[in-house]
């Protein structure tokens, strides 16, 4: 009996690194690696993940960089920025007709939710050579070999530079989720993050996800901020495009000890090098997320904040089955320093299993699969008890 009842991770897709112009990788030259996209991008490739966002019902988290869109040259001179600290000159470079195109196709998406990436996603020296693709990071002193993380000020310098570039184009959507470029250093402590932390609540962050500490389905709550590490198990190279979803592996897989919930992958990924193909494979990678919602312990998030909230009601809640009923002690969750949470949360019942009663709680049918159902269920207390 009590592995017929669970509360199910929430998968939220993040797609990186949408917002370049170019998608060249152009390290060899001390550039950024951008998308790795051997092309420009096109408005074909906001579509496309909207597309893919409204077949699987999910606004899907996008980490944008926005450097290349600085038509007003608000990064001239603006050391450690980009590649050119003096002369540094997007005015002169953009088409603007085609900017104005996508600037339309990402701003109309229903599907789309910006999250803060970066401005050229890392960070350089005084002549313009790039230091490391970690924009937030730096080497402190000289010789070091391992990053720290830079102190707030710099840190929110760089964040505002982001966002005068964001209102110069006339961007509207709220921006309250963070996705570190190239992830943060293994080596940092939580404690070593909090000038990160820290300007990014400033500037109304409040949810972070990256790859951090490689263990899966981790948590850190920053005051007010909720972290849940990207994927661990699971990968597809950043600058993979035209790939075929059905190679794809699956996210999660039942009977796994542990469920993550955020799926990272690329803006390539999704992509085709005939952008007129994009649409293509929409169908066919819309199937791949529906058949891991099938998956027992595992259902597909509306957005960044259904699926945090559900990460702390299933990690920090404690249940038991018992013969006649399922109790549900949300009491951790609730103590946890978040204010993520919605009030209601998920639970998911194999066939044969059928709620019917609710005590300190409303519960109502949410999703049937074919091996079993999930409810939602609104507390009203700090335990819930369900008769079945």
């Amino acid at each position: 009996m009590k592995d017929s009842v669970i509360i199910p991770s929430a998968m939220i897709l993040c797609v990186d690194d949408l917002g370049w112009h170019s998608g060249s990788d152009m390290r060899h030259r001390g550039q950024p690696s951008r998308t790795g996209m051997p092309r420009k991008h096109l408005p074909a490739d906001y579509i496309a993940i909207n597309e893919l966002g409204k077949a699987i019902d999910m606004k899907i988290m996008c980490p944008i960089c926005l450097a290349e869109w600085d038509k007003d040259n608000i990064l001239t001179n603006e050391v450690g920025i980009t590649y050119e600290p003096y002369t540094w000159d997007r005015k002169s470079k953009i088409n603007y007709e085609l900017a104005q195109e996508m600037f339309e196709a990402a701003e109309n998406s229903e599907y789309i939710e910006y999250s803060l990436h970066g401005n050229l996603h890392g960070n350089y020296d005084k002549d313009g050579k790039q230091i490391t693709e970690m924009e937030y990071f730096e080497y402190k002193n000289e010789g070091d070999e391992l990053l720290s993380t830079m102190s707030e000020e710099q840190i929110l310098r760089r964040i505002d530079l982001f966002f005068r570039i964001y209102d110069s184009w006339g961007f509207k959507k709220k921006i309250r989720s963070f996705v570190a470029p190239n992830g943060i250093p293994k080596h940092l402590t939580n404690e070593e993050l909090l000038p990160l932390a820290s300007a990014l609540k400033k500037r109304g962050i409040t949810y972070w996800t990256s790859r951090w500490k490689n263990t899966v389905s981790d948590t850190v709550f920053f005051d007010g901020i909720t972290y849940l590490e990207k994927n661990v198990k699971f990968g597809v190279p950043w600058n993979a495009y035209d790939f075929d979803p059905k190679y794809m592996k699956p996210f999660a897989e039942e009977g796994d000890e542990v469920i993550g919930d955020v799926l990272g992958m690329h803006w390539p990924n999704f992509l085709r090098f005939n952008a007129e193909n994009c649409l293509s494979r929409t169908a066919e990678w819309a199937d791949y997320f529906k058949k891991q919602a099938e998956v027992f312990g595992l259902m597909l998030a509306k957005d960044i904040a259904f699926s945090t909230s559900q990460h702390v009601y299933k990690n920090f809640s404690k249940l038991e089955v018992q013969q006649s009923r399922v109790k549900i002690d949300i009491t951790e969750a609730l103590e946890k320093n978040t204010g993520c949470l919605t009030g209601e949360f998920f639970v998911s019942f194999k066939n044969g299993i059928i709620p019917k009663k609710c005590i300190n709680g409303e519960i109502e049918l949410f999703e049937t699969h074919g091996n079993f159902k999930t409810y939602k269920i609104k507390h009203k207390s700090n335990v819930i008890e369900i008769e079945i």
